[in-house]
């Protein structure tokens, strides 16, 4: 097993529906989508129209984490730094597959929060997002929730499998913005930390705009969470613009943050194709 975990990652079925997969969002985003996808990847298609991206890691250590949005045993690194656990609306959107990636061995491996991966074992196959990281026993070794070592027919006796980066099935839901609790206790409104949910490919750049200003790329930190300029007033509500692997962008307005809850993470307008 894992010496400790920091963050974990949820899975959803690739070869059935999920039927958690749906959007319960409430937010009043009044963004647009923007761009086409222009860009070159290293991805390679599969069956029900999956994007595998990079090599695939062969021969692994599937452990037992676990891994579940109650965070009963490791806090999930990819969530928020105060302990508070997944908003609802992005569980459910997940649904019950959870995984958490090897910290030691993959680089930049917060890049990877909220990202997917295929998995398989016996036989069997399914897709993850990742929502935590941590020490493991066993290079490029993996934790699971419970449901997704059923799913792979894993045990104690036998935990091995093989698993890949991947596209997320997000079923025609958008993309999700959460942020950091710490801006609203006490009110902080210089201080923006953005987590991306639910993206269909994964997010390499995220920015943000005042007004009429000009873009501003902001930083991503150890918790997947992207770290916007110092020393800006977000009171009146701002854009934000996300990149896609393949180059494709989100443009999504965020409203004023007081008339916003840290635990109700607000919906973009669409999400990557």
């Amino acid at each position: 097993m894992r010496a400790s975990v920091l963050c974990t990652f949820a899975l959803v079925s690739a070869c059935g529906s999920n039927s958690n997969d749906t959007s319960t969002s409430t937010a009043n985003n009044t963004g647009s989508t923007t761009g086409t996808n222009t860009g070159s990847t290293t991805s390679t298609s599969t069956t029900q129209g999956v994007l595998l991206y990079g090599s695939p890691y062969e021969n692994v250590n599937m452990w037992y984490g676990p891994v579940d949005f109650a965070e009963s045993v490791y806090h999930n690194g990819c969530g928020l730094e105060d302990g508070t656990v997944y908003p609802k609306a992005i569980q459910d959107l997940y649904g019950k597959y959870l995984i958490g990636l090897d910290g030691v061995n993959i680089p930049n491996v917060e890049s990877h929060c909220d990202n997917c991966a295929q998995l398989t074992a016996n036989g069997k196959t399914i897709i993850a997002h990742i929502i935590t990281y941590g020490e493991e026993n066993g290079k490029n070794a993996i934790d699971l929730s419970p449901e997704a070592q059923s799913a792979l027919g894993l045990s104690s006796s036998n935990w091995t499998g093989t698993w890949q980066f991947s596209t997320c099935p997000t079923n025609g839901t958008p993309i999700y913005y959460e942020f950091d609790s710490r801006q609203w206790n006490p009110q902080n409104f210089w201080y923006m930390r953005i987590w991306t949910r639910n993206q269909h490919l994964p997010v390499t750049a995220l920015e943000t705009k005042l007004g009429n200003g000009s873009w501003v790329a902001a930083s991503q930190e150890s918790d997947g969470a992207w770290q916007t300029q110092a020393g800006v007033d977000f009171s009146a509500g701002f854009q934000v613009r996300v990149t896609a692997v393949d180059q494709q962008q989100l443009v999504d307005a965020v409203p004023a943050p007081s008339s916003l809850n840290p635990a109700n993470p607000i919906a973009g307008k669409a999400n990557f194709q």
